[in-house]
């Protein structure tokens, strides 16, 4: 009986899962955006103290 739950459970996770990968590759991908933009921004900082 615990088997067929199991089997019940694991056959529902894969469209829930693939709907979750999707959110979190979303957020991964703002995140390494919003990261690419704090390091240009500290980036271009650091020239100007060097530079002046």
């Amino acid at each position: 009986m615990a088997s067929q739950s199991f089997r019940a459970r694991s056959a529902s996770q894969p469209s829930h899962w693939q709907v979750s990968s999707a959110t979190c590759n979303r957020s991964y991908m703002l995140a390494a955006l919003r990261a690419g933009v704090i390091a240009l921004v500290l980036l271009g900082i650091l020239a100007v103290i060097v530079l002046f």
